[in-house]
């Protein structure tokens, strides 16, 4: 159904972000969508474990037919429920990366720069420059660099956010994010990283329209709807996570965090 060697995107469907609050998460996908993904995500699971679709069968308790299908996206039984169940046989199996952090908001971070991100996409975006920390003067002399840096975040959250709804759908607790065959092993509420992906999206719009109008109108609304307690609540996670060094090894989201501080703190007494 479509090419599982390559991580791209099968149909098109993660390169619109849905940064909009909803009702019912269900609404978000239709059927053959969710199927689509998750026949990806089970691909690049099994792709992680360098096993074949009998081999990758057995290994999870499964029959292989069932691989098969999941990964043509083709299965006609519950593949949430599946996803759920080989989700659970891989983190009991494989070892991951461990994840040191324990705010929501740094975690959203974290985990965009493992799913779906591929920093290879930062490094080759058109006219990146080398990220260098960022300042109030930097914005103002170069602002075109700034939109050269944020605006992938925007579709990379939008991929990240596609597949935590997918998780969510499966009422998972736990789960493991891949890039390049390396896994991580996240919990907790998917939902919740939803939100703060949302939080982080809404931010960049607003620091966005900031850079082409110099209107700060869209950065007062985004902290009028935090709240004062959700706004310093996303100040002093991510400021922890950068005194904890947690993105040191990553540069794109060491400078995204930085930035987004510095943007939070504009004109806040």
């Amino acid at each position: 159904m479509f090419d599982k060697h390559t991580s791209a995107d099968p149909v098109g469907i993660t390169s619109t972000p849905y940064f909009t609050t909803y009702p019912d998460m269900t609404e978000i996908f239709d059927e053959d969508k969710i199927k689509l993904e998750i026949g990806q995500h089970i691909y690049d699971l099994r792709a992680s474990t360098a096993r074949t679709q009998t081999e990758f069968a057995e290994f999870v308790g499964v029959e292989e037919s069932i691989v098969a299908d999941l990964e043509e996206g083709d299965y006609e039984g519950d593949s949430l429920a599946v996803l759920a169940h080989i989700e659970k046989a891989v983190r009991r199996h494989i070892s991951a990366i461990p994840f040191p952090l324990t705010g929501v908001y740094p975690n959203a971070l974290l985990a965009t720069t493992i799913t779906g991100f591929k920093l290879r996409f930062f490094r080759h975006h058109p006219g990146r420059k080398t990220t260098a920390s960022c300042t109030e003067s930097k914005v103002k002399i170069d602002g075109q660099h700034m939109l050269n840096e944020l605006s992938p975040w925007q579709y990379v959250f939008g991929i990240n956010r596609q597949e935590l709804a997918m998780f969510a759908l499966a009422g998972m607790t736990e789960w493991g994010h891949l890039d390049g065959g390396v896994r991580v092993n996240f919990s907790g509420n998917p939902n919740e990283y939803i939100h703060a992906v949302d939080t982080h999206t809404l931010l960049i719009d607003a620091v966005i329209h900031y850079i082409h109008t110099g209107e700060q109108a869209a950065l007062k609304q985004w902290r009028q709807d935090m709240g004062t307690q959700q706004h310093a609540r996303y100040l002093a996670e991510l400021e922890a996570a950068l005194h904890a060094k947690t993105f040191e090894e990553l540069p794109d989201t060491e400078w995204i965090t930085r930035t987004l501080i510095q943007f939070v703190r504009m004109n806040t007494a």
